[in-house]
């Protein structure tokens, strides 16, 4: 009886072992898995290693490539990084995943604290906490929840963070409308002071995450392609980027009756078959993933941003029966070619938003761009406030609230109907 449990209990820690190298191998990078597969070959025997294609040439052109390819990582893949290190696996790393993916393009968070501990079942406060220290990565400013805060949080870091400083990021609604004498009450100074206090933001980004361009186009290939044939669109991977192994037994000492040759032969079996296991769940999963996030989205790769559904990495881990996390590692920092270009696969997801109607049928990126396209179409003599732009949101089955409109409008780098008016004036 003890001797199967005790074997129960080592094929359990064997499974987990296995598990967690083949989610750590499904969250690589193609560039990265080539080199983990190049080491495990060198001391493996019975692991043969195929490069990708890409990397076939090699010499000094390729080591300039790679080179470029590492210079600047997607803001995405340089958080991620960030968070393998400073989490160990468990509740704390997942809530951070969270967390990520609540990321926008700017580096603030787009989603409020409260939505991320309900998803992950935690009290707000642990998730506070969480987010505490992911504030503290880098670029100085990240999950930031507003300008203020994203300001506040890289002022702290260069230790210039005075108490009127303070104030006015709290209150800087009252700046952007030149309310500088209830700004100068607040901050208990006089109103010609307000400028010179305000002078310190110009040392600072607004939107640090924007110098880790999602969109740019990668040095090389994208790991997936979508094509629109006579019966729909198709995704396939692009097999000229990925690293292969092949299981190869007749490298290995024959069968001997020496035990430590035998446990040896044995282990390598095991290592290089459970690593091409990995392997092929790896090409599968990331397939699957990307092949519902193309079904789900025809409309935005037909006609642009603005036909984006509301889809999140639940919905896509809900329909494949898998763990958000997985998909979450699945898609982190992967590109898709389209006819439209490289594309992350983070780009077909999006939050849905609160229409008129009460239902969540609308996309973050519709809303965006219907806040874009009506101030581009406004009399420049008379721009748009909030209000205006709300009620006209409601006009068209949008239920967009006006401090949305405003974080919408800082997102597309937009100012306020007075700093339009201004700009005009000028």
């Amino acid at each position: 009886m003890q001797l199967t449990q005790g074997l129960l209990q080592r094929q359990t820690q064997t499974m987990s072992a296995q598990m967690l190298a083949s989610l750590s191998i499904l969250g690589m990078s193609n560039q990265d898995l080539a080199e983990h597969l190049a080491k495990r070959a060198e001391s493996n025997p019975a692991i043969q290693f195929r490069p990708p294609q890409i990397y076939a040439a090699g010499g000094e052109d390729f080591d300039q490539v790679a080179a470029l390819a590492s210079d600047k990582p997607s803001l995405m893949a340089f958080v991620m990084e960030q968070i393998d290190l400073a989490f160990v696996p468990g509740a704390d790393r997942q809530i951070a995943l969270s967390f990520a993916e609540a990321l926008e393009p700017t580096g603030w968070l787009g989603q409020t604290v409260e939505t991320v501990a309900d998803r992950n079942h935690v009290p707000v406060a642990r998730a506070e906490r969480v987010l505490a220290e992911l504030q503290g990565l880098e670029p100085v400013g990240v999950f930031a929840r507003s300008l203020g805060e994203c300001l506040k949080i890289q002022a702290q870091e260069a230790d210039m963070l005075t108490w009127e400083l303070e104030v006015l990021l709290d209150n800087l609604g009252l700046l952007a409308d030149g309310k500088l004498t209830e700004l100068a009450d607040l901050c208990d100074c006089e109103p010609s002071d307000i400028p010179d206090i305000a002078r310190a933001l110009r040392r600072f980004d607004p939107k640090p995450g924007l110098a880790y361009s999602h969109d740019r186009t990668p040095i090389f290939p994208p790991d997936l392609t979508a094509r629109r044939g006579p019966e729909g669109w198709t995704v396939a991977l692009t097999r000229s980027t990925l690293p292969s192994i092949t299981v190869v037994p007749d490298n290995l000492p024959s069968e001997t009756r020496d035990r430590e040759a035998k446990a040896f032969r044995r282990r390598a079996l095991a290592e290089a078959r459970a690593l091409a296991g990995a392997l092929e769940r790896r090409g599968k999963t990331l397939l699957r993933a990307a092949t519902v996030l193309v079904a789900r989205q025809q409309a935005f790769l037909d006609h642009g941003r603005a036909h984006l559904v509301p889809l999140s990495l639940e919905d896509v881990a809900t329909e494949l029966e898998l763990h958000p996390s997985t998909i979450s590692r699945a898609t982190s920092g992967r590109m898709i070619d389209t006819p439209a270009g490289a594309l992350p696969l983070r780009a077909f997801l999006s939050r849905a938003v609160p229409t008129a109607d009460g239902q969540n049928t609308a996309s973050q990126d519709s809303a965006l761009e219907f806040v874009r396209r009506v101030i581009a179409e406004e009399d420049p003599s008379a721009p748009l406030s909030d209000e205006a732009i709300v009620q006209k949101s409601d006009a068209a089955g949008l239920a967009i609230a006006r401090r949305t409109v405003a974080k919408y409008r800082s997102m597309l780098g937009i100012g306020s109907s007075f700093q339009r008016r201004r700009k005009i004036a000028v």
